[in-house]
């Protein structure tokens, strides 16, 4: 009997297939894409998915790269990379095509290796210069050879005598008149490259009379031909044609004015309808720039999260090369808005500002973060022209600039600032930041009463993050004045940290929270709070701020531990539960990190410290790489882990080191050699070196080797290099005395270090190794002191065995 198909059953699997349908471009494989200029040509290279045969072709001024399936191409990427001769990629057929355009009559190649397809994309054929030669200049032609033959006469033209004795005589070429040649149809050079008719000269000799016959016009070529080159130096020696460089990309042009305060309009609300209504019904290229003139708006009127959405609009949008150059101005002045921290590939930093007004105040504020005194060059020029900016914008420009002026500590540039502040945009400033400003310029002028009244004026607004910013600040500096003790300066922070929640100014807070408990020696509290400041704000908006609060108050913990005795677990503590954060808000040259890593030494956790300062050497460079590679030696020394240190030193070392720092190393070298057992070349590495660290491994590595006479005497000469001698130096001396055989040597250094012995491992070492008196019977108790000395002496060996 026939089942009768479920209806319900049918439905959802014609649902099913059409969800799979529809996703199927979504999981297409991806495309990986380069884009670049070399010299005559551009370079296009596509990573195609495996499987997938791409196939190029050229239809007329456009390029078309199609693949069997839908892929995902990055069309992001490829607009925005500039290239002189592909432009304008755009996808079609659901993703199974890319297309581009190029110069019309453009020479196009293409190679697949491996996964990859490379396509090449040189300039139109020029007549008469040869692919490849730089443009517009010379072309060295190599020397011809004489045929055997006449060459045959082409189809459709004809050949004058003059045309073959030119052919046939090399020398005379470059001076004779051009033949006008007509090109074969296939060229014999490699691809695809035809020869070069060269051109006329100045100073063109007049030609020979004409013969009467071919014949005799090729034998009297022929026979001038021969004669010039026996006449002529032997050019064996000629030096090979110099390739000629390719021709350097062109400059960006500059930064134009901004006519900001026409780009904001006199209405908000008619302004931004009107743009957008321009974006909806223009069309191609023009809808581009109406998008360009809706982002100017917004940079006018200081708002960047709209501006970054309408950027990434503008890009998908297919924008003309000279667009893009646009839109790359504009972005990087977004980015300079929100105070980006690596402002080096942003044109306002790269292209030099000379004395455009609107160049010098985007450049400044997108160095002022990181870079103040190169910021600071352009700021009389940045302030003047800050006069004529929208008041939004004007506003978020000069806080940065202050924040930046305050954060380095530069009075002048504040006052300024301040200034300006005061003179256009007071009213505008009413949030409390013109008094949070004027209170730090009175601190940097070591005024604190002035500073203390602008922050009480700035807290009472009670709203705005400057007005918490500002009575933080007052917290802090009444206690610096002694108007406030430690716990009174807590118990006021602790109010304002539960007083309000998710306000920028919670992170400095925190942090001063956090110091306040580090100072008042509750370490616990304070790292909590610095794990805290990881944890709810590391991936957030605010997380550049919350580390930049993190890295003060681990500061102030490191502060506390160096004071503290050694042997506590505080340190320890901190890399195991914060070890990440510190690396996240530590400096760039990693100061912090370097501070934990000497605590965690110092406290006896060397496998923690060796952790820290491998991760540091590895990011470093140069000399501070080789500063840092010593470091980790020594603390690989020190436990027991010679090998390593020794190759630690290999990989960090550096020709043009400083004489110090070289000589440092070589003492660490030794040790490390002296350790291992080779002493030998730890001998040899010692040679030439001076000072009491060099004596004192020249000395141990004697004593080493068994030269007990040798050692005895480094060990005796170590005092004389200014070196104060340790217990350890003094039991080693007498064990090489003792070896050596010499008691009057043992006997004095018994009589003179003995007390330096005392209350260490070492104590009665001398006393055991000194021999019995000359003359007189042996008496029992003495007997017995030797006995019991000797005794434990060999439990101390044993003990002592395989141990520093």
């Amino acid at each position: 009997m026939k089942r009768r198909p479920d209806t319900a059953s049918l439905l959802s699997s014609t649902l099913a297939l059409a969800l799979l349908a529809g996703s199927g471009p979504a999981q297409a494989a991806s495309v990986r894409a380069q884009l670049g200029d070399h010299g005559d040509y551009s370079r296009l290279v596509l990573s195609i998915p495996k499987g997938l045969e791409p196939v190029a072709v050229v239809d007329g001024c456009v390029l078309r790269i199609g693949t069997p399936d839908p892929v995902r191409w990055p069309l992001a990427s490829l607009r925005e990379t500039f290239s002189r001769r592909l432009s304008d990629f755009v996808t079609a057929d659901d993703g199974r095509s890319l297309t581009a355009a190029i110069p019309c009559g453009a020479r196009v190649s293409s190679l697949i290796e491996r996964r990859m397809l490379i396509v090449d994309v040189a300039g139109p054929p020029v007549p008469g210069v040869k692919p490849g030669a730089p443009e517009g200049g010379a072309v060295e032609v190599p020397e011809a050879v004489v045929a055997a033959g006449p060459e045959p006469v082409p189809q459709g033209g004809t050949i004058g005598v003059a045309q073959v004795v030119e052919a046939l005589n090399p020398i005379g070429t470059a001076n004779a008149t051009p033949a006008n040649l007509p090109l074969p149809e296939e060229s014999p050079l490699p691809g695809g490259e035809r020869g070069i008719q060269p051109g006329a000269g100045e100073g063109i000799s007049p030609p020979a009379p004409l013969v009467a016959s071919l014949e005799g016009e090729v034998r009297s070529s022929i026979e001038d031909t021969l004669w010039q080159l026996d006449r002529m130096p032997d050019r064996s020696t000629k030096p090979a044609l110099r390739a000629a460089e390719p021709p350097k990309p062109p400059a960006p042009p500059p930064i134009g004015a901004m006519d900001l305060a026409a780009w904001a309009g006199d209405d908000f609300n008619r302004s931004r309808e009107a743009l957008q209504s321009a974006v909806r019904t223009a069309q191609g290229r023009a809808r581009v720039d109406a998008q360009i003139a809706l982002i100017r708006f917004l940079l006018a009127r200081a708002m960047d999260e709209e501006g970054r959405a309408a950027l990434e609009t503008a890009a998908s949008l297919s924008p003309a090369p000279d667009q893009r150059y646009t839109l790359r101005i504009l972005g990087d002045a977004f980015r300079a808005l929100d105070r980006e921290d690596a402002p080096d590939d942003s044109l306002f930093v790269q292209l030099p500002a000379g004395v455009m007004p609107d160049h010098n105040v985007w450049r400044s504020v997108a160095l002022a973060s990181s870079r103040w005194a190169a910021a600071k060059e352009g700021l009389p020029i940045a302030l003047r022209r800050l006069l004529d900016y929208p008041p939004d914008l004007r506003s978020r420009l000069l806080t940065t600039l202050a924040a930046a002026s305050d954060e380095a500590g530069d009075s002048a540039a504040l006052s300024l600032i301040v200034l300006e502040m005061i003179t256009v945009d007071s009213k505008g400033m009413a949030d409390g930041r013109l008094d949070y400003f004027r209170g730090r310029l009175a601190e940097l002028k070591a005024t604190p009463d002035a500073a203390l009244d602008r922050y009480d004026a700035a807290a009472a607004l009670r709203r705005g993050p400057f007005a918490r910013r500002a009575e933080v600040r007052a917290i802090e500096l009444r206690r610096s004045l002694g108007r406030l003790d430690e716990d009174g300066a807590i118990a006021a922070l602790e109010a304002l940290r539960f007083a309000w929640r998710g306000d920028e100014i919670e992170t400095d807070a925190l942090a001063a929270l956090g110091a306040a408990y580090a100072r008042s020696g509750r370490t616990d509290a304070a790292l909590d709070i610095f794990g805290l400041l990881g944890r709810r704000f590391g991936a957030t908006t605010r997380g550049r701020d919350a580390l930049a609060a993190g890295r003060n108050l681990l500061d102030a913990v490191l502060d506390r531990l160096d004071r503290a005795p050694p042997g506590g677990l505080y340190a320890l503590a901190l890399q195991a539960r914060h070890g990440r954060l510190v690396a996240l808000a530590d400096s760039p040259d990693g100061g912090l990190r370097l501070r934990l890593a000497t605590l965690l030494l110092r406290d006896g956790y060397a496998l923690e410290a060796t952790r820290i300062l491998h991760a540091l050497t590895e990011s470093a460079t140069g000399s501070q790489r080789a500063e840092l590679g010593a470091t980790l030696a020594r603390a690989l020394i020190d436990s027991g882990r010679e090998a390593e240190a020794l190759d630690v030193l290999s990989g960090t070392g550096s020709p043009t080191l400083e004489p110090a720092l070289a000589e440092r190393r070589a003492l660490l070298r030794a040790d490390a050699l002296l350790g291992g057992g080779d002493t030998v070349r730890a001998l040899d590495t010692l040679r030439g070196l001076g000072g009491p660290e060099a004596a004192r491994l020249r000395a141990q590595g004697l004593f080493a080797a068994g030269e007990w006479p040798a050692a005895r005497k480094a060990f005796a000469e170590l005092a004389a290099t200014g070196a104060e001698p340790t217990a350890e130096d003094v039991a080693l001396q007498g064990l090489s005395a003792y070896l050596a055989g010499d008691a009057d040597a043992l006997r004095g250094l018994g009589d003179q270090q003995r007390g330096r012995l005392a209350g260490t491992r070492w104590a009665g070492l001398l006393d055991a190794l000194a021999p019995p008196p000359a003359d007189g019977p042996l008496r029992a108790e003495s007997v017995e002191r030797d006995l019991a000395a000797a005794a434990a002496l060999d439990r101390l060996a044993r003990d002592w065995r395989g141990k520093p």
